[in-house]
C-alpha cells in the first residue's frame, strides 16, 4: 500500500499502541494491578497477529462449506466487498461518470481496480493470572462460574473491538478499501450481504453470523483449533511452552499490490498445500503421527501423555458428546447420533453448550462458563515440538 509497508511486527506494534492508548480511557482504567490482558516483561500487551494475502478470486472457504464445519453460506471476500460497496455507494458509475443513481460498485469493479485482499487476524490474549486462578478453582472446587472471568471477557472483547477499528483507520489510504471486522461489522455483514434464507443456525455453527472469525485466524496461521473447538496459540518462551487464548478480530484490505507469495514481512499466502495440511490437522479422527506431532492440542497422545482436560471439566456434556476417542474412532453414543453428521463431519454439540450457559445467564448476568477455555490455557498439556516447529512448517507450505 502506498506510504505503508505491511509487516507482522509493524502491525502488532500498532495494535499495542492502540491498546495502551485505550488503557488511559475511562472504560479501561482498571489499575496496574488489574490488567486483564496478557503482558510481557515490560508490561505491554502481548498482541498476537498474522497476515495473509490472496487474489480477489481466491475462495477462502473452498472445501469447508458444510453446516457441521463453518456453514453452508459463509461470508467471503465478495460478500465483504458488497457490504462495503453498499455502505459507500455514490453518484459515480463504475466508469467514473456522474449519474443520477446510487448503485454500489460491483465485485467485478473491485477485480479491475485492486490486485489483492490482505487479511489481518489478531488476538488479544486474556490475562494468564485471571485464567490460571479460575482454572485452579474449577479443578479444586468444581466451581461453575467466575464473575472475574466474565468481566475480563467483556472488557477485553470491547478493547479489541475498539483497537481493531482504530488500526483500520490508521490503514486507510486514498487507493485502498479497509473493512474492520469487529463484532458490529460481522453482524452487519451477515444481515446485509447474506440473503435471509442463507442466515441462521441451520446453515452453520458460527453463533448466528456468517463470518467464521476463528476459521479466518486458523487459515492465516495465527493459532490452531483444539479438540474443544477453541483457537489457541502455543509458543516457546524461556524454554517452556506458553499458551495464549483470547478474542479474535480481523481487518480486510483491498489494495492495488500483487499478492506476496514468498513470506515477505511475515505475510503468508494460503496455498493448496497449506490448506490440505490444515484440513488434516483439524480432523481429529486422523491420528497420523506426522500430522499429530504438529498439533498444539495433545488430545491424541504421541510419545507423551494425552490431555482431554477440556472434556473432563465440561459439566454440560457438550465436549464429550462431540469428540472422537483418542484413537480417532467415534464412541457408540456419538456415532449413533446420525442427525449431527453432514457429509461425514460431526457438528459440535452447541445445543448442550449454549443452552446451559444461555439459560443460567438469563438469571445471572455475570455468569460465564469458560471452564474448557481456562483449563486448556492454564492446565492443558502441550507439545514443545509443535510449538517449535508449527510456524516453520507454515512458512514452508505458504510459499509459491
Amino acid at each position: 500500500m502506498e506510504g505503508m509497508k505491511l509487516t507482522v511486527n509493524g502491525l502488532a506494534d500498532t495494535f499495542k499502541d492502540r491498546i495502551m492508548e485505550l488503557q488511559g480511557e475511562p472504560a479501561f482504567q482498571w489499575g496496574a494491578e488489574k490488567i486483564k490482558y496478557a503482558v510481557d516483561k515490560r508490561g505491554e500487551p502481548r498482541v498476537k497477529l498474522s497476515i495473509g494475502n490472496v487474489p480477489l478470486d481466491y475462495d477462502l472457504w473452498k472445501g469447508l462449506r458444510n453446516p457441521a464445519v463453518i456453514g453452508l453460506y459463509p461470508a467471503g471476500l465478495r460478500e465483504i466487498w458488497e457490504f462495503y460497496a453498499n455502505r459507500r455507494k455514490d453518484r459515480i458509475d463504475e466508469s467514473g461518470r456522474r449519474t443520477l443513481f446510487q448503485v454500489p460498485r460491483s465485485y467485478e469493479f473491485a477485480h479491475r481496480n485492486y490486485g489483492r485482499a490482505v487479511i489481518i487476524s489478531v488476538m488479544l490474549p486474556f490475562s494468564s493470572k485471571v485464567i490460571g486462578d479460575y482454572a485452579q478453582v474449577i479443578l479444586r472446587d468444581g466451581m461453575e462460574s467466575s464473575h472475574i472471568f466474565s468481566r475480563m471477557y467483556k472488557d477485553i472483547n470491547l478493547m479489541i473491538d475498539k483497537a481493531t477499528n482504530r488500526v483500520a483507520i490508521d490503514l486507510f489510504r486514498k487507493d485502498n478499501v479497509v473493512v474492520a471486522m469487529d463484532n458490529t461489522t460481522v453482524t452487519a455483514v451477515s444481515k446485509e450481504a447474506i440473503p435471509p434464507t442463507h442466515q441462521g443456525a441451520s446453515h452453520g455453527p458460527s453463533k448466528g453470523v456468517n463470518y467464521p472469525q476463528k476459521s479466518i485466524s486458523v487459515l492465516m496461521g495465527l493459532g490452531q483449533f483444539g479438540i474443544s473447538k477453541i483457537v489457541f496459540r502455543d509458543e516457546i518462551e524461556d524454554g517452556k511452552v506458553q499458551r495464549f487464548v483470547g478474542p479474535l478480530r480481523s481487518i480486510i484490505i483491498f489494495d492495488k499490490e500483487d499478492p506476496v507469495m514468498d513470506g515477505e514481512g511475515g505475510i503468508i499466502y494460503p496455498t493448496e498445500s497449506w490448506r490440505k495440511f490444515l484440513f488434516n490437522l483439524y480432523d481429529f479422527t486422523n491420528t497420523d503421527p506426522n500430522i499429530n506431532s504438529y498439533r498444539f492440542c495433545t488430545y491424541i497422545p504421541q510419545n507423551d501423555v494425552g490431555c482431554g482436560k477440556c472434556i473432563g471439566c465440561c459439566t454440560a456434556g457438550a465436549q464429550v458428546n462431540s469428540a472422537p476417542a483418542p484413537d480417532g474412532s467415534y464412541p457408540e453414543q456419538v456415532s449413533r447420533q446420525t442427525h449431527r453428521f453432514w457429509e461425514g463431519k460431526l457438528q459440535f454439540d452447541f445445543g448442550r453448550c449454549c443452552d446451559e450457559r444461555g439459560q443460567i445467564a438469563t438469571m445471572f448476568p455475570e455468569w460465564s462458563c469458560a471452564k474448557c477455555v481456562s483449563v486448556c490455557a492454564a492446565e492443558g498439556n502441550s507439545r514443545a515440538y509443535a510449538a517449535e516447529n508449527f510456524y516453520e512448517k507454515m512458512h514452508e507450505l505458504t510459499k509459491e
